[in-house]
């Protein structure tokens, strides 16, 4: 009952989140036709409960807000302008090295474990999406996949783990590519596959803390 509590706070926030975020994804014509502040006061919400529910001490709970915040913001800003900030990016990245540091322990082994699981997580998440980009070019003569979604993926990688990284991307193609094939037959426009990618990660990322 007490985290119905962080909804108005959250709906609160995303209202001061609004503004700073529609200056940086500012575009004449935006890629959704309003400026989605209910969605981002929804994932928000969402992101507060589960943080506090889910996380096991301080940190966690600090790093998940931290790393759900990030990913709400990317969604906002790349559905509505199609980018990507480097400054989410780095904040990831930080969240991640984070991790990896409290993924110490007292056996040698786990640790170098959890680093290689987490280092291979960064070549699958920036090394396949670079995969799929470089073929678009050489068979589509353009690029598919943008810089933006690499780097999400490499940094989120780093958080993820490889396996966690995997579902990720399981969880990401099949509605993104479902969603493309009926968005391009109605409005006849490329999709952003951030969303797609921030809502499969942030997915991935609590269930794994259950």
């Amino acid at each position: 009952m007490q985290y119905l509590l962080f909804i108005p706070a959250s709906i609160l926030i995303s209202r001061l989140l609004v503004r700073p975020l529609r200056r940086l994804s500012y575009v004449d014509e935006p890629l959704f036709y309003d400026d989605m502040e209910f969605m981002l006061s929804f994932m928000l919400s969402v992101s507060f409960i589960l943080s506090l529910s889910l996380g096991k001490n301080l940190l966690s709970k600090i790093l998940m807000i931290v790393f759900l915040f990030c990913l709400c913001c990317i969604t906002y800003t790349d559905a509505q302008a199609g980018y990507i900030y480097d400054r989410f990016h780095i904040i990831i990245l930080f969240v991640g090295i984070i991790l990896s540091i409290c993924d110490l322990s007292d056996d040698q082994l786990i640790n170098i474990n959890y680093l290689e699981q987490r280092l291979f997580g960064c070549m699958l998440g920036g090394g396949f999406l670079e995969l799929m980009n470089s073929l678009s070019i050489i068979i589509l003569k353009k690029e598919g996949i943008g810089g933006g979604d690499v780097k999400l993926c490499f940094v989120c990688g780093l958080v993820l783990g490889f396996s966690g990284m995997t579902y990720g991307f399981i969880l990401t193609f099949l509605p993104a590519a479902l969603y493309t094939i009926i968005s391009k037959g109605i409005r006849g426009q490329e999709i952003s596959l951030g969303p797609f990618l921030c809502v499969s990660i942030a997915a991935v990322y609590c269930i794994g803390r259950v």
